[in-house]
């Protein structure tokens, strides 16, 4: 118990809670023992000259309530990280090492500082991917799979901190996965690879060729303020007509059944039930069929200028695959053919003396590649193409 014996404003003294003035007090505890403090006029927030003693302000309160919430979750994280596996970083797959390259490429360098976790609520409308929902999606899988954490799990949004292990270090640095994945994506095959098979990469390149078609429905219907977004069925037809169109191509089927559907008010304001998509594929279909049967030579619609690049395609197209925007005017089929084989050797290359896949690049020309065993230091000589 305590018994206020004296009050006394000091204008002198200033709350360093609200910035009001503060009185100051004499009071006496149960025990006969004398007390002196001061004492908010506004939000009664106390400052003891004897620190053994605590303030039970609301302010005060919550603070400690937050303190014990955090530390709780804490102890709960550590708890659950036991238990969730940890992967090696050259384990994840093709897209999602893409992906985390994107991610943090532009924000983690040698002379730059960063934070060891990723901050998703910062980021998640830049443009790191073709399109908002497709990077929505990627982030989604990614926390699925507990390869991104949220660092307070009694939050709608927090950061992300990185569960990956590389070179058997279980909490590596950002820069340092940084690092790894630079070499994999940016060093031509030399510092290693980040795909099991070339195949892997194929069905990326497929998957976010799609994603940029979605961007640019989405570009030509904005300026109708209509929605639309992909589904499934949706692409399945695009894989279908990436096999034999360029994406410029594609482009063109596209502005030219969006143009009709929007003259004939054929269109919703709103895609409920995917209704816009449903009508755009049907007419896409049409399109395509007559096209083949008339043997209608389909033009290109050059992607527009004001449509924003992504992260994501300039890793994977100008610095993976070394190509240059003219991979939206070429049918895959084409550029594949020029592709594959290097991505296919270096996915099945083993030392020919010892079986090990441990090797290093000696010499690397545009067809031919020395490889030095790691292991048994044979050096094996083969023609890529």
């Amino acid at each position: 118990m305590l018994q206020i014996l004296q009050k006394q404003l000091d204008g002198s003294t200033l709350c360093p809670l609200c910035r009001a003035a503060m009185y100051w007090v004499d009071a006496q505890l149960i025990d006969d023992t004398e007390l002196n403090f001061h004492e908010c006029s506004h939000c009664e927030h106390r400052i003891f000259i004897n620190n053994n003693m605590t303030c039970h302000c609301e302010a005060c309160k919550q603070k400690r309530k937050k303190q014990v919430k955090e530390t709780r979750l804490q102890e709960i994280r550590k708890f659950k990280k036991k238990d969730i596996e940890t992967k090696p970083l050259e384990r994840l797959t093709f897209l999602q090492k893409l992906f985390l390259l994107a991610l943090l490429d532009d924000k983690i360098g040698e002379a730059t500082q960063h934070d060891e976790y990723i901050d998703w609520q910062k980021i998640q409308y830049a443009p790191i991917s073709p399109n908002i929902q497709f990077q929505k999606q990627l982030i989604q899988q990614l926390e699925k799979d507990y390869i991104l954490i949220p660092s307070d799990t009694s939050q709608d949004y927090s950061p992300y901190y990185l569960n990956v292990r590389l070179d058997g270090y279980t909490e590596p640095s950002l820069f340092s996965v940084t690092l790894q994945l630079r070499a994999w994506f940016f060093e031509n095959l030399t510092q290693g690879i980040p795909f099991k098979q070339s195949d892997e990469v194929k069905d990326t390149l497929y998957l976010l060729l799609y994603q940029e078609i979605v961007q640019f429905m989405q570009a030509t219907c904005r300026q109708w303020n209509v929605q639309i977004s992909g589904h499934g069925s949706l692409r399945q037809l695009c894989y279908r007509l990436l096999d034999h169109l360029a994406v410029e191509q594609i482009f063109h089927l596209v502005h030219t059944a969006l143009g009709y559907l929007h003259k004939q008010n054929a269109l919703e304001t709103k895609n409920d039930g995917f209704v816009n998509t449903h009508r755009l594929k049907k007419t896409l279909i049409q399109y395509r069929e007559r096209a083949i049967a008339q043997k209608w030579e389909t033009p290109n619609f050059q992607r527009p200028h004001d449509l924003r690049f992504n992260k994501m395609g300039e890793i994977l197209y100008f610095k993976f695959l070394q190509h240059d925007e003219r991979i939206f005017s070429q049918p895959i089929w084409h550029l594949w053919r020029k592709i594959e084989p290097r991505l296919h050797f270096y996915s099945d290359k083993r030392c020919m003396n010892c079986g090990s896949n441990e090797l290093d690049v000696d010499y690397d020309a545009n067809d031919y590649v020395s490889l030095v065993c790691r292991k048994c230091k044979h050096q094996d000589h083969y023609f890529t193409r």
